[in-house]
């Protein structure tokens, strides 16, 4: 098979039409990167323009295609982060056209298509990528993000200078980047776990918008969408969706087994990585290296389903059981996002991409799988919501929801907990009552948000109500569906796998996540996935040669941390000392006081607010 360069890295740079750039701050922005990039980095400065570069080499592992990289003439840089899975057929179009190549790089098949065009071309491209490309003959840097916002890019315009980074402490490198933090930012993070792009947590500071291309010249900036997800079609053959769905997703993986360096797979036993990892074992002449993490005593360890998979495929399985010493990797975890973020499933990432790193450089995930098949339990209550929202209020607001509210707290996982499931189905349905648009799980209700900050919150400010709002003329599921996708899969769980493997130089590929997976998935009706009772049902039909009868009928098993259990067992005194022992300068006292003794009594399970509440302390601390 062909080989080509493939780098997970990470890129930084400053554009001042005033000034020329100083090659020391971009030379210090590079360095926060150095995680992404511990291969090489390079910076190299035009009279505007400086661009920074940290690699990862995964193919093509010679110095040819370090970064920046540079045209035949050094009139146009590029740097790049990420991963072209179709550079092959783009390079075989361009030597037909005259091209010709210094190096097996996929980078330099970004450098010669603009050549080429002499313009951008983000939606040529299949891959995983940010890049910034600066054309000192026209003066103009472009910006580019892949189309489901895999890997990062952060920017801040102030004063005809842009700075931009592929994470949000490289970027405050640049003394110009402000760092006042930003209000309404602080309650979205209150709300959703996670702060929504285009926002960051400081005020004149923003991400890149997936699926979107930005330029900027000295006439000033601007940003296009190039990719958008396609609306369902409701006249399509189940059968003909069901074969296209398994040619791509072979196809798919067998892009992704390219690599120079060790590969593995996330095995967690769920549908999705056993998918993938059965398909990656059909295509791979060694034994499939696969790796998982369990969490032994807990209602959250999935690890006989992971044992299980791997024996039906015949892997080389590595399980690590994990008993987290949280004091040693807290900080460390909480630098890394750059920005608040509370999603606790990133302490099993970690863990999981430290273990995994130790054997191989790649590994292939079932990222993705839950948002475009309608794999979370949440859509199915949200089909029964629509029965139950048919009832008398009387009836709901007298007797089933207190009835309910009465039912004991639990720090059980929600999966294996009927009253926990009651509860988020209630709370749920009354927040999609009040707000069409609140169609995301949240933390805090926006009454909490006020009772704890005093701040009132903005929703129309708020990216995740736009873009429910957009969604809002198709039935309820795939509404949810393509909200989450665009929101909480792009910003909370790409983010927290890109933060957790670049933490520790180990690159993910997501194969249910090629565009062409995930514009099918998006036309096919909402029939095709869910039932009243069923979830992903034409992804388990496409996954029934592959994947044992057991795991296809499991339920849904989020990779959770039992967080309710270790506040008052493990972790009480420690995250005690450091919610109650403390000033708090955003947040009430009483208010804190109230949610930890609540949990502590056992009236709810308060475990993801305390944890929201211990990362942005330990975020402000750090900053």
């Amino acid at each position: 098979m062909k080989k080509a360069s493939a780098q997970m890295c990470g890129i930084c740079g400053i554009v001042d039409f005033f000034q020329k750039p100083r090659i020391e701050t971009v030379e210090a922005m590079n360095r926060s990167l150095a995680h992404r990039g511990p291969d090489s980095g390079g910076v190299y400065s035009f009279d505007h323009c400086a661009l920074g570069h940290r690699r990862l080499s995964i193919l093509d592992l010679s110095d040819a295609a370090n970064q920046p990289m540079l045209s035949g003439d050094g009139k146009v840089g590029l740097i790049f982060n990420g991963e072209i899975y179709n550079f092959l057929e783009l390079r075989e179009d361009l030597q037909r056209r005259g091209h010709t190549f210094r190096t097996r790089s996929d980078t330099e098949v970004i450098l010669e298509l603009y050549l080429e065009r002499q313009a951008a071309s983000p939606g040529d491209l299949n891959g995983m990528f940010s890049f910034a490309l600066w054309d000192d003959r026209t003066k103009q840097l472009t910006l580019a993000r892949d189309r489901l916002g895999k890997k990062p890019l952060y920017y801040c315009l102030r004063n005809g200078r842009l700075t931009f980074s592929s994470e949000l402490f490289s970027l405050v490198q640049d003394a110009m980047v402000p760092r006042e933090l930003w209000n309404q930012a602080l309650q979205e993070f209150l709300l959703y776990d996670f702060i929504p792009a285009p926002h960051t947590i400081f005020k004149g500071v923003n991400k890149l918008l997936p699926g979107h291309v930005a330029f900027f010249d000295s006439s000033g900036f601007s940003i296009e969408k190039y990719w958008q997800l396609p609306e369902p079609e409701d006249s399509m053959d189940y059968g003909e969706a069901r074969r296209q769905l398994g040619e791509l997703l072979r196809d798919s993986v067998t892009r992704r087994l390219i690599s120079d360096v060790p590969l593995g797979s996330f095995l967690s036993g769920g549908i999705d990585s056993t998918l993938v990892t059965a398909l990656m074992a059909r295509n791979s002449s060694r034994k499939v290296k696969t790796f998982s993490i369990s969490f032994p005593g807990t209602t959250h360890d999935e690890s006989k389903w992971a044992s299980l998979a791997a024996d039906s495929i015949g892997t080389e399985h590595n399980e690590n059981p994990v008993h987290y010493d949280i004091g040693n990797v807290f900080s460390v975890i909480v630098r890394h996002f750059g920005e608040p973020f509370g999603d606790s499933s990133a302490i099993p990432t970690w863990y999981l991409s430290e273990h995994t790193r130790r054997k191989v450089t790649v590994a292939l995930s079932g990222d993705g799988g839950d948002e475009l098949f309608a794999g979370y339990e949440r859509y199915l209550a949200r089909r029964f919501q629509t029965i139950y929202d048919l009832l008398p209020d009387g009836l709901r607001n007298r007797i089933i929801e207190p009835f309910v509210a009465s039912l004991p707290a639990t720090t059980d996982y929600y999966g294996t907990s009927f009253s926990k499931k009651l509860k988020l189905f209630v709370a749920a349905a009354r927040r999609i009552r009040e707000n069409p648009s609140a169609v995301i799980p949240r933390t805090f209700s926006s009454d909490d948000v006020l009772l704890l900050t005093g701040l009132e919150y903005e929703p129309d400010l708020d990216p995740v109500l736009e873009i429910a709002r957009q969604w809002a003329g198709l039935e309820p599921v795939s509404q949810m569906t393509f909200t989450d996708i665009q929101t909480y899969m792009a910003e909370d769980i790409l983010t927290k796998v890109d933060r957790m493997s670049m933490a520790h130089a180990l690159e993910v590929r997501s194969p249910l996540l090629d565009y062409r997976v995930v514009e099918l998935a998006c036309r096919m009706p909402v029939g095709f996935k869910i039932g009243m009772r069923a979830t992903k049902k034409i992804l388990r039909d496409v996954a029934g040669p592959y994947v044992p009868d057991s795991i296809l009928r499991r339920s849904k098993y989020g990779f959770q941390v039992p967080l309710g259990l270790w506040f008052k067992t493990d972790l009480k005194q420690w995250a005690e000392d450091r919610l109650l022992s403390r000033n708090h300068g955003f947040f009430r006292k009483e208010q804190i006081e109230k949610i930890w003794q609540e949990h502590q009594l056992g009236r709810s399970d308060n475990a993801h607010k305390i944890w929201l509440l211990l990362v942005f302390n330990e975020w402000s601390d750090l900053m």
